[in-house]
């Protein structure tokens, strides 16, 4: 079982236009609107696989209420923390040739007694469901607390069971943080440009990519994957370094295809498959989504054709 984590969900709107003019009157056709959020939208894609899935979070006001009712037609359960203030919106205009302009709200802020209890609900979740064995740690959170990430894997670490792999997608000071902790997650996912943020290099292909896996903090982790956009991406499992090539596709809705990444990826090790299989299925997935325009959304045809499209070969 996977419990998927999303302090800050989004009731996304995507508008589509030939061409999107600034400062002018623009006119759409009424938006495609999805929940969103990271954890949300990789909780989707392993649940669309087969694994089963809790996906759990805070949601606040009417906007919340609305976000609650869409995902009761999910194919996940969901167990979310209601709390002060109003769960936000994000709009996504499509326009002028595969340009994305994005609007995102603030969303609600989370107090230091909100993470407390938020803490605390992952602990009795875990608890009244024993067959969770992964747990994925996604997005941002509305907190003035740049160590609520780190604190939440030191709990996690030290009240679980050392089984359970823990997945963190998050990114800035937050990941910066957890990697100076002496507790690591399982697994992370940075970007070609999250890393160079975070290590504060200058980072533009895979072979620099690879050059600067030694940064501290990095060593610890034993599943790092680097997505390098069309490239594919760069990943360290142990002391294997691999590198994932994948197809040229018909690209359409490219946003949330990290999310369906890490969605594939928790599926894999839900599953118990093989490392290289696993990092087909997140690959595959991320290249299903984008091929979609709803955000965080597969179709398992297309990842099962995608599959033996993605190339992995190990790095002396």
């Amino acid at each position: 079982m996977i419990l998927t984590i999303t302090l800050n969900p989004s009731m996304d709107y995507i508008y589509t236009t030939s061409h999107f003019e600034l400062g002018h009157l623009n006119r759409f056709e009424n938006p495609k609107r999805v929940v969103g959020g990271k954890g949300i939208n990789s909780g989707r894609t392993s649940a669309i696989l087969g694994s089963e899935v809790i996906v759990t979070g805070v949601l606040a006001g009417m906007n919340g209420e609305n976000v609650a009712k869409l995902l009761e037609s999910e194919k996940f359960t969901t167990q979310f923390k209601k709390i002060p203030g109003e769960t936000r919106n994000a709009v996504t205009i499509m326009h002028d040739d595969n340009c994305h302009t994005e609007m995102v709200e603030e969303g609600p802020p989370i107090s230091p007694l909100i993470e407390n209890e938020i803490i605390q609900d992952i602990l009795d979740i875990c608890t009244a469901n024993p067959t969770i064995q992964t747990i994925c740690l996604s997005g941002s959170a509305n907190t003035e607390n740049e160590f609520f990430y780190k604190e939440i894997i030191d709990v996690l670490r030290v009240q679980l069971s050392p089984t359970i792999k823990i997945l963190a997608d998050i990114s800035r000071q937050q990941l910066a943080n957890v990697l100076h902790s002496t507790e690591k997650p399982y697994f992370i996912k940075p970007n070609i440009h999250e890393l160079a943020e975070l290590i504060s290099k200058d980072i533009k292909n895979k072979t620099d990519v690879i050059k600067n896996l030694d940064y501290p903090g990095l060593n610890d982790i034993p599943l790092l994957m680097v997505s390098c956009g069309g490239e594919g991406g760069i990943v360290r499992h142990q002391n294997t370094l691999y590198d994932l090539k994948i197809p040229k596709i018909q690209l359409i809705n490219p946003t949330g295809s990290g999310d369906a990444t890490v969605g594939g990826i928790s599926y894999g090790l839900d599953q118990g498959l093989p490392i290289e299989e696993t990092l087909k299925y997140g690959m595959a997935c991320g290249i299903a989504n984008a091929m979609e325009t709803a955000v965080g959304f597969i179709q398992i045809e297309n990842v099962r054709a995608l599959l033996p499209q993605i190339k992995i070969t190990k790095i002396n």
